[in-house]
């Protein structure tokens, strides 16, 4: 489900069941939902969040008991359209994780720009107790190699705080204040200019594979895109104009 709480906040709900499990059609709309959303030019930023208690309880497991190689194909193509979706909407997308969030779920969590988790949330890759495989390289966004294969060999989850002290970049916050929390985010990279959020996100997200100085090239590249728009000139007279203000002061 999509709304706008506020102006240029979009936030997406994950609503299937009772534990927002995914199957086959779900990710086709996920995907759907994000591709459109890139073209929303009212939205500057994306909130994603699960309804109810749960997060997201990642793939729905009666697709696993009738999966093959042939069938199973068909499939995995909708999952990684939908997560690929959410890597390269061309707006900030931040994670309000409000529960458990295994599997799938944690790969939507991966791909999120910054990361909101509620001191109930939990994470997983219970992939290798229900016998398919898959998480382990998203979820290596988001820890070091070890933390994310003691997560994927023993399929055992873990809380929000522990999942930071490993080396998670999440803010864990109380319960009840989570989507506030989010929001407040939302509300000051919603403050910027769409177009340059926008190259923002292309340029973080294409230079993320790179080596430094290719890197930095890819930036300055995009740098030098954005400073011939009226935004950037905007910025930075409003810029110049605010620490003048405060010499004067």
């Amino acid at each position: 489900m999509v709304t706008e709480p506020e102006p240029g906040i979009a936030l997406v709900e994950l609503a299937r069941g009772k534990v927002n499990a995914i199957d086959t059609q779900m990710y086709r709309e996920i995907a759907t939902v994000f591709e459109a959303l890139s073209d929303n030019q009212d939205v500057r930023v994306v909130v994603l969040t699960g309804r109810g208690r749960i997060f997201c309880a990642g793939n729905d497991l009666g697709s696993f008991r009738v999966m093959d190689a042939t069938g199973g194909e068909v499939e995995m193509r909708e999952v990684r359209r939908s997560i690929f979706a959410v890597l390269d909407c061309s707006l900030p997308v931040i994670g309000a994780i409000n529960g458990p969030c295994l599997g799938s779920g944690f790969g939507l969590t991966s791909v999120c720009d910054l990361v909101v988790a509620s001191e109930r949330a939990t994470f997983g890759l219970p992939e290798m107790g229900v016998g398919v495989l898959g998480g382990g390289r998203f979820t290596a966004r988001m820890l070091p190699q070890q933390a994310m294969r003691r997560m994927f060999f023993t399929a055992e989850a873990v809380d929000a705080e522990t999942l930071r002290a490993w080396g998670a970049p999440i803010e864990v916050v109380d319960h009840d204040v989570l989507l506030d929390t989010a929001m407040t985010r939302a509300r000051t990279i919603a403050a910027k200019s769409r177009y340059a959020l926008t190259l923002a996100k292309q340029s973080l997200n294409g230079c993320e594979s790179m080596d430094l100085k290719r890197g930095y090239e890819l930036e300055q590249s995009y740098t030098l895109r954005l400073s011939e728009h009226p935004d950037s000139k905007i910025a930075v007279e409003a810029r110049i104009a605010e620490m003048a203000g405060g010499t004067k002061s």
